[in-house]
């Protein structure tokens, strides 16, 4: 957070909003709802999403040696896109156009909050685009644009992000 506010609001933020790491899923769920309400009463659109997607769980590196296999294989994206989402369950793939794809996760995958069957703001689900964005860039070795597009715990049925380069 240090990184994209002022050393002012990252202290308020620290100081009202501590997280022990013993944390049971209720009290993470419930700081992750605290964060996003902070982040939006303090940062702008641009802001909250650089300082979310900074947060991503992983690299995307394994998920990328994944896909790599499927698009090695394939003469085209859509034929990709087919065989990932015949083969995998973990997440499914859509052909959009040759140069656009959406990446789409049955469940919410995250930890903090994911078991805690409550709604939550957009804000916090930017950090999947930021680990979306570590898997395409690996996987096509170029810069990419990832746009969220829906999010389960903000009430839609499935997580989808457009993925474009």
């Amino acid at each position: 957070m240090k990184k994209n506010v002022s050393e002012k609001v990252a202290k308020e933020f620290e100081d009202q909003y501590p997280l022990s790491a013993s944390a049971n899923i209720q009290k993470k769920y419930e700081w992750a709802n605290n964060a996003c309400i902070f982040l939006e009463e303090h940062c702008d659109s641009d802001t909250i999403r650089k300082i979310r997607e900074g947060c991503k769980c992983n690299d995307g590196k394994s998920i990328a040696n994944k896909m790599k296999k499927y698009l090695k294989n394939a003469d085209s994206i859509e034929a990709f896109v087919l065989a990932f989402s015949q083969n995998e369950t973990f997440a499914a793939l859509e052909y959009i156009a040759e140069n656009k794809i959406h990446f789409c996760y049955p469940e919410c995958y995250c930890s903090c909050v994911k078991h805690v069957p409550k709604e939550l703001s957009k804000t916090w689900c930017y950090c999947t685009v930021g680990n979306a964005k570590g898997v395409f860039e690996e996987l096509f070795e170029k810069q990419v644009k990832i746009t969220l597009l829906e999010s389960i715990k903000s009430g839609a049925s499935r997580c989808v992000m457009e993925v474009e380069w």
